[in-house]
């Protein structure tokens, strides 16, 4: 008798193992095509400024419209890494951006967008 009840508790052990190595379920990460112009004036040399030409969604994503200003860090392709200064697109060059955002819950702040824009390669 003691051997199957220490059979179940390894069992039951094993059973909550495998959830709690489950992979989480998360939301999908929403993209943005855009074609920007980078602004000549930068009033904020720590981001690039730049204002939306065109903007084409994948599925359902909200992208910014024509005409809208943003203000981000260029990305490298992977999103791994911002990518050096010297790499920005100049002043008064038209260059495609890919904006990725993904929507969800940051910790002590509620609901919250995480986003990356990352300039695609010519």
């Amino acid at each position: 008798m003691i051997m199957s009840m220490n059979k179940r508790k390894i069992g039951l052990a094993a059973a909550l193992l495998c959830a709690a190595s489950a992979p989480a379920v998360a939301s999908n990460w929403e993209i943005c095509e855009l074609k920007v112009e980078v602004r000549d004036k930068q009033t904020d040399r720590q981001a690039l400024q730049v204002r939306v030409l065109e903007s084409q969604a994948k599925g359902q994503a909200e992208c910014p419209q024509a005409g809208t200003a943003l203000s981000f860090r260029p990305e490298t392709t992977d999103y791994q890494s911002e990518l050096p200064r010297r790499q920005w697109p100049k002043p008064g060059t038209t260059v495609k951006v890919r904006y990725r955002y993904l929507d969800g819950e940051c910790k002590d702040r509620g609901p919250c967008r995480i986003e990356h824009y990352s300039p695609l390669q010519k």
